[in-house]
């Protein structure tokens, strides 16, 4: 199963985005392009768990600059 996210690039960095993917790469399979985020995953109730830790960590990176 997969889903996809639109990012805003205002608030969340092309840089911020990747870095926070590299960090999730052995938790899920997540791909950006084109301001889009996909998730893949086995049950959607797990992926909206695993964006919203996605996102959550896009934030901290942000308030670490």
């Amino acid at each position: 199963m997969n889903k996809e996210y639109k990012i805003d690039p205002i608030i969340y960095s092309d840089d911020i985005v990747k870095d926070s993917i590299s960090a999730y790469a052995d938790i899920s399979e997540i791909k950006y392009n084109n301001n889009l985020l996909e998730i893949n995953w086995e049950t959607d109730s797990d992926i909206e768990e695993i964006f919203n830790e996605f996102m959550n960590y896009c934030i901290q990176l942000i308030n670490e600059i």
